[in-house]
This record gives structure tokens, sequence and C-alpha cells, in this order.
């Protein structure tokens, strides 16, 4: 969709939610700057995109149905007005991938905060590079964000995060924890992920992406069958949706704040313990892919610089930087 075109359908949602009753044609004509008949096809057009409309002659048109899509205008009334993310959020119906999006935009002076959305992903990717399913009524989005970190601290991005999400969730009445390091486990089973992909000047973080996909509001059988024993969507688990745009403007204001004492050098550590109290891991028979290698062992703790101990044998032990967890007999497998 064109920039204009992306601009109008804000301003014309905008009207809708702060409307008290129905909107003549001739007032959102003015407010626009459009012709009566170009108001129309913007209207048609979020008609294809879930929205539905009463429309009265000689009174205007009343919105009856807004779906809880990840646009602009839906989440920004959720957001903290001191919130450094979530300005501007670009919203496309499907893509690629939201990382890669906002990789191709930060080459053209994305700004620090901004946030690329998409209702699907039809090439969303994981850790190792692995195929993430992505269908309508997730939630599939990325945080950029400049400058974040001393480069050293490059791996809290991802640790921080977890954290936002299931500070968010857990308020929404949603009881996820964390696998170690990037997993948002819902029961035991795989609700979402999060992948972050930095690019670096020196020993600085120049920009960062910060995936995040969550299993939300579509049934369970939307997700490849191969995974179905060991993954769910929060719809399946819970029985109920949750309101994404205010999920997500939650997640950003929780990102933000932990995101600020990055920036003031308290990272990982400051939030340590509350991180280790979510953590699904910990204590737990684990196998872990370090690159070709793999780890086996018990879980033991998780370090204030957000490696993994693991006991292999009795009395002894191996600290794990960078890794996966393949499972933990948490985990359904």
């Amino acid at each position: 969709m064109a920039q204009d075109d992306t601009r109008v359908r804000d301003q014309l949602i905008e009207a809708f939610l702060l409307a008290d009753g129905p909107v003549s044609g001739e007032e959102l004509s003015h407010r626009l700057g459009l012709s009566r008949t170009a108001v129309w096809k913007h209207i048609k057009a979020l008609e294809q995109l879930g929205f539905a409309f009463e429309a009265s002659p000689r009174v205007g048109y009343r919105a009856v149905r807004i779906p809880d899509e990840l646009m602009a205008p839906l989440v920004r009334p959720h957001l903290p007005p001191d919130c450094l993310l979530g300005s501007p959020i670009l919203w496309a119906e499907s893509r690629a991938s939201t990382n890669e999006t906002a990789l191709e935009l930060a080459q053209k002076g994305l700004p620090h905060g901004a946030v690329v959305t998409a209702g699907e992903q039809t090439g969303g990717r994981g850790r190792r590079d692995r195929a993430w399913a992505s269908p309508r009524g997730g939630m599939w989005f990325t945080v950029f964000v400049r400058n974040p970190c001393a480069l050293r601290h490059a791996p809290d991005l991802t640790l921080l995060a977890a954290l936002a999400v299931c500070r968010a969730l857990r308020a929404d009445g949603v009881p996820v924890e964390i696998k170690w390091p990037n997993d948002i486990l819902l029961g035991g089973r795989k609700t979402g992920g999060i992948l972050a992909q930095i690019r670096a000047e020196g020993e600085m973080v120049d920009h960062a992406v910060i995936g995040i996909g969550l299993n939300a509001n579509f049934a369970l059988e939307e997700l490849p069958e191969e995974i179905r024993d060991r993954a769910t969507t929060i719809l399946h688990a819970t029985g109920r949706p949750i309101d994404r745009p205010k999920a997500l403007a939650h997640i950003l204001a929780e990102l933000d704040r932990l995101y600020r004492d990055l920036r003031d050098g308290r990272g990982f550590q400051a939030v340590h313990a509350e991180w280790i109290a979510l953590c699904s891991t910990i204590g737990h028979e684990v196998e872990v892919a370090v690159g070709d290698e793999r780890v086996r062992g018990m879980a033991r703790s998780v370090e204030p610089d957000g490696s993994l101990v693991i006991e292999t044998s009795p009395g002894v032990t191996r600290t794990v930087v960078s890794g996966e967890v393949l499972f933990s007999d948490r985990e359904h497998i």
C-alpha cells in the first residue's frame, strides 16, 4: 500500500474510533481532503480488512466491527504518553518477514522505536533459520531500536524482550513462562519466540531489530500438524482470545522501560531474579544445541550475564553462553 493510502487509512480508522455516532461522508471528505467517492473507496478497502460499517442515507457511516489488527490507530490509544516505542507503527496485511522489512527500512532511515507489524507472515523465520508458521490471528511484529547497548550486552535484548512479553501477557491472565533463551511457553508448549538481529559498529550495537511472534487468536489446527504436540496458541490454551492491539501496547510499554534501563547501564542483571522466577528451564533435564554440539544435563541456573549453567554429570558443570534448548522434561515433545 502506498504511503498516502496508509495515512488515509489510519486517519479514517481514527475518525471512526473517536466518533460518538455516525459520521457523514461530507465530514469525512472534509477531514481527509478527499472526494466522497474516494472516501467510499477507502471504506470498501477497510471492509476487505475485516471492518464492517452501517451506511444510512443523509446520516453517514458507523463502524459496527473493528478487527483487532496491530494497526497504529488501534494500538496507540493504549500506549503510555512517554513510551518511546511504537512511533511509527507500520502495518501490512501480509509480509514475508517483519524482521526483514525492518532491516530494509533501517537502511532508509527508520527511526528508533518504529514497530513493523503484519496480519500474517509468509516467510517468518526463527532461530537456526527455521520456518515459523505465522497465520492470521497471531501477533507478528518487530521493534526497531538504534544504539541500544554495547556489543557485549547484545544478548540482553532477547532476554529483556522475553521478560516484557511475560509481564504484559501475565497481567492479562495468560500464565506464560520463558524457556531459555528466547521461547515463550504456555502450559509447557511453545506459544511464542523472539529473534533479535543486530548491526554493530566496533564495540557498540548500531541498531537492532527485535522480532516477536506470538500464537495468539487462532485455532491450534492452523499450526503445522508436525508441531501441534509441542506448540499451542493462546486461544487454544486459555479458551479466550486476547485484545491484540492492547497486548502489543503493553509489551511495548514494558520493553521501553527495560530498554531505557539497558541504555543506562542496568540490563539483564537488574531483572535477573524476576527473569529466573519466570524461567521454566531451570531444574530440568535439557539438551542444548551449541553449534553442531549437543550438551545434555540438568539446567542448574541462568547467570546474571544470561548464560545457562548445565550440570553434565555429578559435580561437573558447563556454562553455555549461546545455544538452543531442544527439550526439557517439562515440555510436551
